[in-house]
């Protein structure tokens, strides 16, 4: 047999504790008892005052007394499940109704659990440690992003209410919003289990590099937000971009031919004494931006499939579509356009409708009958101009008809 060495024992999860209980000596003698097992106990003797104490503060758990002088605290049960704020907060009834009708109408109500009075005080403190336990796992999940492991948007919300009270109205807080440069095109060309994981390794990269920031998390797709205390949207603005130097050096796809460099553009906005979350994120969110990508070292903004049959054409496309950011994957005719696009990684489809092999309508209709593709924008660039094409065009799936002779800002844009 073989023997290890027994950690520490494990501490009791505490918490804050909310005693709904009008008899004054078993209040005092539950409040002692839980005391002692390290919990914070404020008793309410009523249902009213309860409810102020509900609306006012934070709380781990609820210890409720059904018999209350103005009301039946079945009612407050109902009320606490309903709210989303309070739906998952854990309630435990102790009373003095026995019997099984009284449990199980308190558990379908959404107790966690249901004590006979009198209370046996030691099982009621273990139970309660152990709800807390799990109480707390769950919330820490729950404010978790499972895909990068991050905090996610509700505990980025509470970082920043719980930052702006403990701190005076005088000291400066920034928000940054950052989103990472054409993601899409990332998932797009390699699924998304791999963009995940891609996702996974920034967000890890973003959190070292961005360390001075209070809170970084995700807040949706590929975009993350930061918060920093004591820092104007100026300071902000330097460390986002000493990390975006640092992140341009970093291949996520070492040992593949093609490296794969993410660059992130951001905005920041200063979180006022008396202005809203929502406002600050909306105006860091917004066009001005303090950080900005630079095209030439990420990953494609778009990769374009363009099927036409003219060199000429093909070339001016190309140069003008390469300037403005995208890359363009052109084809001479639609057959080789068609075998090409469920694997070209393309976030749009130009075509010309004369082409030989297979013309545009053509591709326009396998396009749309192929279920990897049948989702991208289709342009056509055509100078057939008649009604009969251009309305069999639109009934295909073209999203956009431009005739030519064309201007090139104009397909760009």
């Amino acid at each position: 047999m073989t023997t290890g060495t027994a950690g520490p024992p494990r501490r009791p999860t505490t918490g804050r504790l909310l005693l709904i209980e009008d008899d004054a000596d078993l209040a005092r003698l539950f409040a002692t008892v839980l005391g002692e097992a390290g919990h914070t106990v404020t008793v309410a003797p009523t249902l009213a005052s309860a409810q102020n104490h509900l609306a006012g503060g934070s709380w781990d758990l609820v210890l409720l007394d059904l018999l209350l002088p103005d009301g039946d605290g079945r009612q407050l049960l109902e009320q606490l499940r309903s709210q989303p704020s309070t739906s998952t907060l854990p309630v435990f009834v102790a009373s003095a109704r026995v019997g099984p009708q009284a449990r199980a109408e308190c558990i379908a109500l959404g107790a966690d659990a249901y004590f006979e009075k009198p209370v046996e005080i030691d099982s009621l403190v273990h139970a309660i440690g152990r709800r807390l336990e799990r109480y707390s796992q769950h919330q820490a999940q729950s404010r978790r992003d499972p895909v990068t492991g991050l905090p996610n948007r509700a505990a980025f919300l509470e970082a920043c209410a719980a930052l702006r009270a403990g701190h005076p109205s005088d000291v400066p807080i920034s928000i940054a919003v950052l989103d990472f440069d054409h993601f899409l095109w990332v998932r797009e060309t390699w699924g998304r289990t791999y963009a995940d994981g891609i996702l996974r390794r920034a967000g890890v990269r973003l959190s070292m590099l961005l360390s001075q920031a209070d809170c970084l998390a995700r807040w949706d797709g590929s975009d993350f937000v930061a918060l920093f205390a004591r820092r104007t949207p100026a300071e902000a603005g330097l460390a986002l971009e000493s990390a975006l130097e640092t992140l341009r050096t970093v291949n996520f796809r070492q040992g593949h031919t093609e490296p794969l460099v993410l660059t992130f553009s951001a905005g920041v906005a200063e979180l006022e004494a008396d202005g809203s979350i929502n406002d600050a994120l909306a105006q860091a969110s917004g066009r001005t931006r303090v950080v900005t990508g630079d095209a030439t070292t990420t990953v494609p903004a778009r990769r374009v499939l363009l099927a036409e049959d003219d060199p000429s054409v093909t070339t001016l496309l190309q140069r003008y579509l390469r300037r403005e950011g995208f890359t363009v994957s052109a084809f001479p005719n639609g057959l080789a356009a068609l075998a090409a696009a469920p694997h070209s990684g393309a976030a749009l489809i130009i075509t010309d409708i004369e082409m030989p092999e297979l013309d545009g309508l053509g591709l326009i209709q396998g396009i749309r009958e192929h279920p990897l593709v049948r989702h991208l924008p289709i342009m056509v660039l055509s100078g057939m101009g008649d009604e009969n094409t251009i309305v069999r065009a639109f009934e295909l799936g073209a999203d956009e008809y431009v005739l030519k002779p064309f201007s090139a800002r104009e397909v760009a844009v």
